[in-house]
């Protein structure tokens, strides 16, 4: 038999672990061959030298070597052979492969639509990277569980933060900004600033000088920098900063922080930490950062329920490349946009064909920047639209 090209077989150990990674992260299928049966499963683990599989249904059969397996990766058909034994009734142990085969046959043909397909499309949410998945913590596991269903319980989510913070914050609120509502101070400086603003001790904080050095956090003396940086004179900003301080004495507020709700780089609304005079304690740069993390999953559900109004859902002005039963590809030049699409963003697409407008929701999973093109994944679709595409596909619906 004649050896295969080498763009059809994986050998590098670096592009291996980059395919199970993607896989592991996605929970991608891998599937499993045993006696003539096909059973699909996640990877729960992988190291140089093993893949942890999790089957998804039980499985009857004895598993040695040569086991067949199979998976799409990038639209393309992979599959490998391995020796295996089996852990427990639910996962299985392969050996790494040395070599993985590819077919370079699409699991979905495209069809060029160029010109005659557009769509707008709603950024869900930037995908950020937590720990939240696999945290000791449970109320972080359930808040980040609950984020990623297609219509989260909002008021779970705000229930399992409010538990979260009270380790180190007495009060937890929320609040969303109105159109042409007047900003208080702080609310000014995180909309404008995009970071967090904490006040740390409102009997010591000093604004001329800055208490952490952390990018993501304003306090007093980074505040001053900023607002004569904006424009106002030294003499105002100080005043305005002091009469805040002496106001959070008034009130009786000991440590205060301002975590912004960003979405599509603008800042929404907030939430809001207090520790009183009488609690004593002061909420820490560690505690504001890891209640951002918590910001994020809620932003996450919030826009899943339209909460927000986005601006990238306006109007059919996108591009769509081409176009199959599994995805499609779009062209975006906006820069307002684009700066806020990365691999794993989740967007919400409505597709306008000349006879019909069809509802999906898809995760971005390749970028071709130098081209400005984007590739997404369907994940959720009406399976009268997904036969409808497919019909295009197969050209038998002319558009």
């Amino acid at each position: 038999m004649s050896e295969l090209p080498k763009k059809m077989v994986v050998t590098s150990d670096l592009e291996k672990n980059l395919i199970f990674q993607r896989l592991k992260k996605m929970k991608e299928p891998l599937n499993i061959m045993i006696d003539g049966i096909e059973y699909p499963g996640v990877i729960e683990s992988f190291t140089d030298e093993t893949i942890t599989l999790k089957v998804m249904s039980p499985f009857i059969g004895e598993i040695g070597y040569d086991l067949k397996t199979n998976f799409t990766f990038h639209n393309n058909y992979h599959y490998f052979n391995t020796n295996a034994s089996q852990l427990d009734e639910n996962h299985i142990l392969l050996i790494f492969p040395e070599i993985i085969n590819k077919n370079l046959i699409r699991k979905y043909t495209r069809f060029n639509v160029l010109g005659k397909v557009f769509m707008k499309v709603k950024i869900m949410i930037q995908s950020v990277k937590h720990d939240f998945e696999t945290s000791s913590l449970l109320d972080e596991r359930v808040i980040y569980q609950e984020a990623k269903k297609p219509r989260p319980a909002v008021d779970k989510i705000l229930g399992g933060i409010k538990q979260l913070v009270s380790e180190y914050s007495q009060k937890f609120s929320l609040k969303v900004f109105k159109p042409d509502q007047k900003y208080t101070l702080e609310e000014q400086l995180i909309k404008k600033t995009k970071k967090i603003f904490l006040i740390y001790d409102s009997f010591e904080d000093s604004i001329v000088e800055r208490r952490f050095l952390d990018e993501e956090i304003l306090t007093f003396g980074s505040a001053l920098d900023y607002l004569i940086k904006t424009g106002d004179p030294r003499n105002i900003a100080e005043s305005k900063l002091l009469d805040l301080l002496q106001e959070k004495r008034n009130q009786r507020i000991f440590s205060d922080c301002f975590i912004p709700l960003m979405i599509e780089g603008d800042t929404a609304g907030y939430i809001r930490l207090i520790n009183d005079v009488d609690y004593h304690r002061s909420i820490k740069p560690v505690y504001a950062l890891k209640a951002a993390g918590y910001a994020d999953i809620l932003v996450e559900a919030l826009v899943k329920y339209d909460y927000f109004h986005l601006d990238s859902g306006a109007g059919y002005e996108i591009p769509v490349v081409n176009i199959s039963a599994g995805g499609l590809l779009f062209k975006l030049e906006k820069p307002e946009l684009k700066q806020y699409i990365i691999n794993d963003t989740i967007v919400q697409m409505s597709i306008s064909f000349p006879e019909r407008v069809v509802e999906a929701r898809g995760v971005i999973y390749r970028i071709e920047e130098d081209v400005f093109e984007y590739g997404v994944k369907f994940q959720e679709i009406n399976e009268l639209d997904w036969k409808y595409i497919e019909n295009i596909v197969k050209k038998k619906i002319l558009i």
